[in-house]
């Protein structure tokens, strides 16, 4: 397929309504990175399928994607991928992999550093599923997964001013129940 310079996503996406199979296989390899670190980051363990029931939910819904409204292909499927992996997560819950697949020789903390980081993560996404679920959400697509209040809101659906006000109030409540499991000074730094 061309570089990713050439590559004219609303001519592809075209192509894939009109049921062409090498354009598919072209936009699922376009964006299968970014399907699969969100799925990674939303549904842990469950990442594979969560990518897979992306695409497919994707392949079935590409009908609805509205280039002409303004709307960017990888924020439409961005809000896909969130979604379904939500889903994913919420049947099976979140179990995170932590070998990341990566085959490059390891240079990250040792084993005293991973210990005390997995505590510290386990508590955080204690304090994190204690909150309301639409603080959750936002705070994940703001803190973990780096996405602008511009670009949550865009994925979300929700006004910009209400994804500030949820980031705003879910840490918040993030913090309260740090404070309440007596580690909000070590963990709340961040926030």
């Amino acid at each position: 397929m061309a570089r990713a310079s050439e590559f004219d996503e609303q001519a592809v996406i075209g192509r894939c309504r009109a049921g062409d199979e090498k354009a598919w296989r072209a936009l699922v390899e376009r964006y299968q990175g970014m399907v699969y670190s969100i799925a990674r980051r939303v549904a842990g363990a469950a990442a594979d399928d969560a990518a897979q029931e992306t695409f497919l939910r994707v392949f079935r819904k590409l009908h609805t994607y509205r280039a002409d409204r303004g709307a960017k292909f990888s924020s439409w499927l961005y809000r896909v991928a969130y979604n379904v992996a939500c889903d994913v997560a919420s049947r099976r819950g979140p179990v995170a992999d932590p070998s990341g697949g990566c085959e490059r020789p390891y240079e990250g903390p040792g084993p005293e550093e991973l210990a005390a980081g997995a505590e510290h993560a386990a508590v955080a996404r204690e304090a994190l599923a204690s909150i309301r679920p639409e603080y959750r959400n936002v705070l994940e697509l703001y803190y973990l997964m780096g996405k602008s209040y511009e670009q949550v809101s865009e994925i979300t659906e929700l006004p910009l001013g209400t994804v500030k006000s949820y980031i705003y109030r879910g840490k918040k409540e993030v913090l309260t129940s740090l404070r309440r499991m007596g580690v909000a000074d070590a963990l709340a730094g961040g926030m």
